[in-house]
């Protein structure tokens, strides 16, 4: 194969390919999402320093057999596109000089290696060999600025990373984990929301399907290489805000390879952090009684059915979890098992074709075992109902494509399905009772409090096109996804028993009906159901230019068309104008690659959740009653029925509808001049190599959310603007639109049959716009400080701050992709505007290994990072702000009672403006010892993960004050520790390979 591309000249530099093997990466280059290639790429002169054209560059997989040949132009420059990953012999050769070799040149993935060649004509006594200076090796590379890290699982495996992408993606600068502990380990990129990346393995998406919050459970021996791209992403990925996960997996090579591997996390190894109390002395947390006993297998099997044609790799995976949890009134006991599988074939059929498969399972089962328990006495009552199974989990296929049409034009392709399901089956149909009147005291013993029904099956199909010219490496494309929402939700629970019950006490401009001061009985029943669809088509183009033999110039651009539909397939967001510009500019400060400063530009749009199918398309009603007290016990609680609902009295008002959007058309429920959310990204840096075996770099960052997409409860607002329109006044109204920005309704306002527009101007609305900005400048050094000692390290100081974390709310653990509190009512936005969830001022990471002897590796993982903002919480004071009379929310019905920004003497308290958290430091120490045995490879690995035992709080009661007999008092809660760090715990972890 050959092909050619006037690339930037490079100086020969001294050969460092034994000790960059390994090592960590730092910046990643542009080029199509091709699913387990790279490119290499470089410039060959002779000892005299001319250019070499017609020299063949030849490259040899070193384990596949695979042989890749390319020969450079006039200008002594190469291009080689969709080279498979793996290690390579390389030479060069060409008639009338000596040949010159290098072994063990690796390739990785979205990581171009630049190969710099000095060639000596025969019979010249100075021979030089060729002088490797590509990515790997001279580590700055002069034709892109995206940033980021990539890692091998060799490298991982002598680390203390435990198994996920999001704990790769915490030892990229910029990142942090989301404080909330429904989130599902996901992190933040650059300030943005944990919902707001995309995650990637061989081209195929693999983001959570629901809620976006991190990606599918995989089964991890069969990942290869993690690149984690952290900002100036090139336009062929789309559909993140935050960052992009890019990963490729195993797959087979010539020789047999036969191996196992056992992990085990004992409970008995396991750190037990104390109980958390409230103010009254109730436990909140029982945490104390806390068990979990992880085991794991793995098998795996690869080798060639074809020498250096037909290779396979297969992987089983089974794992066992025993978990033990307690609440007040009732203990779990979990036994859950996976056998998940992971299947991968390649077929090269020639140097210029390759096509390969891929398939994974990832169910999951389980039986809970609930028992009746007292937390103040530690002792176990009788089992409640029967064991209750559970299953969540699923499939992933696919099929993907790379090859060369011609010399100079590549192509690569991918097809594929990922299928998401949980069913939940309760062994109780107690419905969840809890008294909120004086602290939360648990009064029900259910198994479940919600009943789901879930399957979501996301297809995809992508083409990528590669056209290598003289001075431009153009790149296109087209992606297409759609993906199928079928759900189910119901309240458990039997007839008029079925419901989420509290007992509460009424404030003032409590919608209850009872009077303040007094006690009441609130039951809320919310029914959902939706089988729908989230499609998106998207186009990119991106031009890579060699404007100058110093400067490069990446302009790209992307163009996606995305919709949502409801049941009866009307779509209710429907999205043609997401235009994506992406530029980066590169200069090669010295001219030999050895140093460059870059500037990028990109606009990111973000599609609306297929949760929000769920939330806001759905067929829904959630519906509350109120009632008065009936019979109560000597503690004054009330009364559980045979049903397991609370005994209850008088219905106090009417059943209050927050949403009824059962018979509701799309521009009853969304704007029907709704617009994409999107934020723009400027960067500058500047990256240098240093001690030749290291880069060290700093890049500013400015990320500002230019438009969000949310849900209001606009029946205030709206049926002021029908009192002016002549129209009557409707109930409950949610809707989804760009705060800050016009909406407007499409709905039969006058029951004459014909469907009203009525539009709501920014100023009738009263609501601001989605803000959220994040400024940072991040410092870095990583490579080899010596051949044994391998560092990847940095140092991050930002500010985040706006009105919006994004499309989730981690200050209340709210795991609702745009379905968040937030804007939900005009008080709830009064003084919101602060220093948000995710601003962690300071961060320091020093990560990496050191190689004690040959056979004995220390790993080291550290991070100490600032705490985030607090807020005081409390109930809107009437009168003043939005609340004031003639302010289009002067209704303030305090549904969400003391959710707004002021404290206990209502006067505003300012988002993010009483302080923050504690430090968080975070020490993962581990050892490997590796030695032959019996012909194979043996390692035997521990770890122990947060070897400090910190339990230093992440999220924190910020609820402020409370209804009080005399009023308005603060709430002795505030504070009480709701997410900490996990405690320590020790793995160990032994393998054999052969």
């Amino acid at each position: 194969m050959s092909g050619s591309n006037a690339l930037k000249r490079f100086t020969p530099r001294k050969t460092l390919a034994a000790i960059a093997v390994g090592s960590v990466l730092m910046m990643s280059a542009p080029g199509v999402m091709a699913a387990d290639t790279s490119i290499v790429k470089g410039h060959i002169v002779s000892s005299e320093g001319a250019t070499v054209s017609n020299a063949t560059i030849t490259l040899k997989h070193k384990t596949k057999g695979l042989v890749y040949t390319v020969e450079t132009n006039e200008k002594g420059d190469y291009f080689l596109r969709n080279v498979p990953v793996g290690d390579y012999d390389v030479s060069i050769t060409k008639d009338g000089f000596t040949k010159t070799q290098e072994s063990g040149v690796r390739v990785v993935i979205g990581q171009p290696v630049i190969l710099d060649g000095q060639l000596t004509a025969v019979g010249v006594d100075n021979v030089e060999r060729i002088a490797v200076t590509g990515s790997m090796i001279r580590r700055i590379d002069t034709s892109s600025s995206t940033s980021g890290v990539t890692f091998s699982q060799e490298e991982l495996n002598t680390m203390p990373v435990d198994s996920g992408f999001e704990n790769i993606a915490l030892l990229a600068p910029g990142t942090a984990a989301a404080g909330g502990s429904n989130f599902n380990g996901a992190s933040s990129f650059g300030g943005s929301s944990s919902a707001e990346n995309a995650y990637f393995l061989n081209g195929l998406n693999i983001t959570n399907i629901k809620t976006g919050l991190s990606s599918l459970s995989l089964p991890w021996e069969a990942i290869s290489q993690t690149q984690i791209k952290t900002g100036g992403v090139s336009p062929e990925f789309g559909g993140a805000l935050g960052g992009i996960v890019n990963a490729v997996s195993k797959s087979g090579d010539n020789e047999f390879k036969f191996g196992g591997e056992i992990r085990y996390d004992p409970s008995s190894l396991r750190a037990t952090q104390d109980s958390i109390y409230d103010y009254n002395g109730v436990m909140q947390d029982v945490t104390a009684q806390d068990s979990y006993d992880f085991k794991q297998a793995k098998l795996w099997v690869s080798g060639a059915i074809v020498e250096d044609s037909l290779f396979y790799y297969g992987l089983y995976e089974p794992r066992k979890e025993e978990s033990k949890w307690s609440g007040q009134t009732t203990t779990s006991v979990r036994d859950r098992e996976s056998d998940r599988w992971f299947a991968k074939l390649d077929w090269y059929m020639t140097e210029d074709h390759s096509i390969g498969f891929m398939a994974m399972n990832n169910k999951r089962t389980w039986t809970t075992t609930t028992y009746a328990y007292d937390w103040e006495t530690d002792e176990i009552g009788a089992q409640k109902g029967v064991d209750s199974p559970g299953e969540d989990g699923g499939q992933l296929y696919s099929l993907n494509y790379n090859g060369y049409l011609s010399d100079n034009f590549s192509v690569s392709a991918v097809v594929g399905r990922v299928v998401q399901e949980e069913n939940t089956v309760p062994a109780s149909t107690d419905p969840s009772v809890w008294d909120g009147r004086d602290g939360w005291v648990k009064l029900s013993q259910e198994t479940n409090s919600t009943l789901y029904n879930e399957e979501y099956t996301r297809d995809q199909a992508r083409i990528d096109f590669n056209w290598d010219l003289e001075e431009h490496a153009i790149s296109f494309g087209v992606d297409y996804t759609n993906v199928a929402v079928k759900y189910l939700e119901t309240p458990n629970g039997i007839d008029e028993g079925a419901g989420w019950w509290q007992i509460r006490t009424a404030g003032e401009g409590s919608i209850s009906g009872a009077a303040p001061g007094e006690d009441y009985i609130q039951r809320r029943v919310r029914d959902r159901f939706t089988d729908s669809d989230v499609s998106a088509l998207a186009f990119y183009v991106n031009d890579s230019w060699q404007a100058t033999d110093s400067l490069v110039l990446n302009m790209g651009l992307r163009y996606t068309q995305s919709e949502n539909t409801m049941s009866d397939g009307t779509a209710y967001v429907d999205f043609d104008n997401q235009i994506a510009p992406r530029l980066q500019a590169i200069y090669d400060l010295h001219g030999d690659g050895s140093a460059k400063v870059f500037a990028t530009y990109g606009r990111y749009y973000q599609p609306v959740s297929a949760n929000m199918n769920i939330t806001q398309g759905s067929s829904a009603s959630d519906l509350i009653d109120f009632y008065a007290f009936d019979e109560v016990d000597v503690n004054g609680y009330p009364v559980l029925l045979p049903d397991g609902s609370p005994s209850r009295g008088e219905l106090l008002r009417d059943t209050y509808v927050q949403q009824d959007s059962s018979d509701s058309n799309a521009g009853e429920i969304a704007s029907t001049t709704l617009k994409p959310m999107y934020s723009d990204e400027f960067t500058v840096g500047y990256q240098q190599e240093v001690f030749d075996t290291m880069s060290a770099g700093a890049r500013v960052i400015w990320r500002d959310l230019g438009r969000g997409v949310e849900d209001s409860d606009i029946t205030s607002p709206l049926n002021k603007k029908l009192a002016e329109l002549g129209y009557d006044s409707v109930g409950s109204t949610w809707f989804l639109h760009n705060p800050g920005e016009s909406l407007t309704i499409a709905k039969d306002f006058d029951g004459d049959g014909q469907v009203d527009n009525v539009t709501l101007s920014p100023e009738e609305m009263a609501l601001p716009g989605m803000q959220r900005h994040y400024l940072a400048l991040e410092l870095t050094l990583d490579g080899n400080v010596t051949e044994d000692f391998r560092i990847n390290s940095s140092y991050t100081l930002s500010d985040n701050w706006g009105n919006t974390e994004g499309l989730v709310k981690t200050d209340n653990n709210q795991a609702d992709p745009g379905w968040t509190t937030s804007y939900d009512y005009g008080d709830i936005m009064d003084h919101s505007y602060g220093d948000l969830p995710n601003d962690h001022t300071h961060v320091f990471k020093f990560n990496g290994s050191y190689d004690i002897t040959e056979e004995l590796i220390f790993g080291f993982v550290t991070s100490i990072s600032s705490g985030r903002p607090q807020n005081y919480l409390g109930r809107h004071p009437l009168g003043v702000d939005s609340c004031e009379e003639g302010n289009v929310w002067d209704a303030c019905e305090g549904y969400y009672g003391h959710s707004s920004f002021y404290d206990e003497n209502e006067d505003p308290a300012p988002r993010g403006s009483q302080g923050n958290l504690p430090w968080v430091t975070k020490l993962d120490l581990s050892l490997t010892y590796m030695t032959d045995l019996f012909g194979g490879d043996f390692t035997v690995k521990g770890t122990v993960y947060n070897v400090l035992n910190t339990d230093t709080a992440t999220n924190i009661v910020e609820t402020r004050t409370r209804d009080g007999e005399d009023g308005l008092e603060l709430n002795p809660d505030y504070g009480r520790v709701t997410d900490r760090q996990e405690e320590r715990f020790f793995s160990l972890v032994a393998r054999y390979q052969f």
